[in-house]
This record gives C-alpha cells, structure tokens and sequence, in this order.
C-alpha cells in the first residue's frame, strides 16, 4: 500500500446545502498516484462526504502533474451525480486539462488559457524497459484522447495534431474545439511570462521544460473587455453597496459621523439664541422643523419687539462687547426701526452666537 501524500485539492462546502467547491490551485500532486491507494482514497471519501448534492463547482488553476492523479480525479468528478462546472481561473495545463473535461460545463475567462500535449516522463532502465514505458506512455495518450474527445467531439486527427503540437490554446480557441462550453466576459485574468515562468493568476508555473511558451498579451484584457470597463457606468446607492461594500460603509459612516457633527452644530447655535418667551420657537426648530439659528433669529426678533420692555436691546448689549453689535442707532427710543435696519440686527445677533461658538 503506497504512503499517503500531501493534499494539492480542497473542498468547500456551500452557504447552500445542495452545492460545494472543489479548489485545485497549483500541481496536481507533488508525488504519483502510481501505486498509492491511499491518496485517491481520501479525495474519493472527501467528494462523498459532501453529500448528496446537486452541483459541484471545480475551480482550476493549475500547470499539470502526476497524469495518474488526474485520470483518477477526472474518472471520480465524471462518475458523480450533481452538476459539474468547471471554471479555468487562468491555467489548465497538461493533466489539469483533462480534469477540466469533466465538467458538464466548462467556462474559461477570456485571456485564460489550456494547454494540451502528449504525456511524458522521465525514465531510466535498458532498451527492454524503454519499449515497456513507451508502450505505457501510447496507452495514456489513448485515455487522454477519449477524455478530449468524450467532452468537445473533435476528430481524432485533428487532436493528435494538437497534442502532439504541444498547443496552448486561448478560451475562444478552446470554445471552438469544443473543450470548453463557454468564454466567461465579465473576468479578467492577470497573466505574464519573464525569465521561463508563466504567470496566471497570481500562481507562478515553471513552463522552461515545454517546447512552447505561450504567448501572453500586455495587458490583461481584450480591445472589447477594455472598452467594457472603460463605458460609463451608473453609479446607484444600490450598485455602491452590492460591488464596493467598503466604500459604501466608509461614505455612510463619514456621511453619518459629518451629519451628527452639523446636527449639534445646529442645537448649539440655537441654544445662543435663547430669550425669555421663545421657548416654543426654539424647540419647534430643533425636534420639529430642522430650522437653523438664522431662520429663527428674525422670528425671535419679532417676539422680542412685542415685549413692553423690549428685551431686545439686552440680548443686543450681551452681544456688543465682543465688538460684533453695534448698538448705538440700531434702536431709537420707542423701539421702531426700519427693515433695513432690523436686519442689521438679525446678521448681529446670529454672528454673535457664532463668535462665542467659536464658528466663523
């Protein structure tokens, strides 16, 4: 019985009872499958422990690896009842292409890519022996042919071409060999190559050992998906919230902290404006109609006019020594002024208050 390897897969279970998600994110196995029956064993109980569920989404970014491994995988997610949908997050290379072939349906960004290529090893023993692991090798190909073939229907010859091409394929080259079902517009993978190392996606792939280096475009995104994020987008409360929910909560709580600082601003200056017999005008401003302190000062006025005593000129005397009232032919004996005048008045008062809030 082999010795049991280190996990290259991960599944997650869903918020939704009925799916989950299986994650293989770098090489397929660090160690052959050849002879370990420990390994597909665990993945095996793994995949059944999550139940009885409808639909498995596998996600692939991944430059290949043990060819035993993935036939193994690929024979279980093919084998089971739920949905498969396969998504390539930037790379399904070598074995890990045909782990994608069992997706009922297989989607790939649009500057993703998939590469396909005959199997091969690295061996040692005498000619004997080397026949034997060619023999082996042509009957590995042969199950590699009839997963590509089982998913996309291309003619045998066209894709023993291929493999033996060693192509990398785009997302649309693969949709049109019928390897995948869909090219997903919406995502956008990052992708470079420097110095013998692909990267996909935030993995880095040792692809110095193949024939072919892909060719990666510049920039990650295509003339259309450029013009798509560059097209004027509506902006919406709701968009705000559902795409960018960390902006949204740090505008509310800005917006809501800036709200609070006005609001007591506001009670503050009203507070200022405090006189014997405007009690209801104040608190009408401040539980009722939101009025600030200069929308209520021309109110007060007028109350204060109606006193006998006109308090006015008090509030008014308060107000003259920080130098920001000037009282002396504002009000004349009888307490009658014109417009213009009355005004002056108002403009006085609420400066004042502001002066001792220490708001200019």
């Amino acid at each position: 019985m082999g010795q049991k390897n280190k996990k290259f897969w991960e599944f997650r279970a869903s918020t939704s009872k009925n799916s989950a998600e299986l994650l293989l994110y770098g090489p397929i196995s660090e160690e052959s499958w050849w002879g370990d029956e420990v390994t597909p064993k665990q993945f095996a109980d793994e995949l059944k422990a999550l139940g009885d569920i409808s639909e498995l989404t596998v996600r692939i970014n991944s430059g290949g690896g043990d060819v035993f491994a993935g036939q193994a995988i690929h024979s279980l997610l093919k084998s089971h009842k739920a949905k498969v949908i396969v998504y390539v997050d930037g790379l399904a290379a070598s074995i890990a292409s045909v782990i994608a072939m069992a997706g009922d349906t297989v989607i790939m960004p649009r500057n993703a890519m998939m590469m396909i290529h005959n199997p091969w090893t690295i061996g040692w023993g005498n000619a004997t022996d080397f026949r034997k692991l060619a023999d082996d090798l042509d009957k590995i190909r042969e199950s590699i042919i009839a997963a590509y073939q089982e998913k996309s229907g291309i003619e045998r010859e066209q894709l023993i071409e291929l493999l033996d091409a060693e192509t990398w394929l785009t997302a649309d080259e693969a949709l049109e060999y019928g390897l995948i079902d869909e090219v997903d517009e919406r995502k956008s993978i990052a992708a470079s190559v420097k110095g013998g190392f692909l990267v996909m996606n935030g993995l880095q792939f040792d692809v110095r050992a193949f024939k072919n280096v892909p060719q990666i475009q510049s920039t990650a995104t295509t003339t259309k998906s450029r013009k798509e994020v560059n097209s004027p987008m509506t902006l919406t409360v709701e968009v705000l919230a559902q795409q960018y929910p960390d902006i949204y909560n740090a505008v509310k709580k800005a917006g809501y902290d800036e709200g609070v600082k006005a609001e007591r601003d506001r009670f503050k200056a009203l507070q200022e404006l405090e006189a014997p017999g405007c009690e209801e005008i104040l608190n009408k401003a401040r539980y009722e109609t939101g009025e600030t302190a200069e929308q209520v000062a021309i109110q007060i006025v007028n109350v204060l006019k109606s006193f006998r005593t006109n308090p006015l000129t008090a509030v008014i005397q308060d107000a003259a020594p920080l130098g920001e009232v000037d009282t002396s032919s504002v009000f004349d004996q009888t307490g009658t002024q014109d417009e213009e005048e009355k005004q002056k008045v108002i403009n006085s008062i609420v400066k004042a208050a502001n002066t001792k809030r220490g708001v200019e």
